[in-house]
């Protein structure tokens, strides 16, 4: 199963995830990367904490498959 990384970028700060999680897609990893985003929203509200301008997918060469933008889970 191919292994999907979700690193997130926040102002000048990039933040890998080295790990990764293995998923069966890319459809499956954008999902991820959208519930991801969701829950990164609720505890920035809550703690006050600065939320990630978006989360980057990537394959296990490195490779973007997907962006999610934090801003567009909060219009919906």
């Amino acid at each position: 199963m191919p292994v999907f990384h979700f690193n997130s970028l926040t102002g000048d700060v990039f933040l890998p995830d080295p790990e990764g999680e293995e998923l069966p897609s890319v459809a499956a990893a954008r999902e991820v990367a959208e519930i991801t985003a969701r829950e990164t929203l609720v505890e920035a509200v809550k703690t006050g904490d600065i939320v990630p301008d978006y989360i980057q997918v990537t394959d296990s060469e490195g490779h973007e498959v997907a962006t999610v933008f934090l801003v567009d889970i909060l219009r919906g």
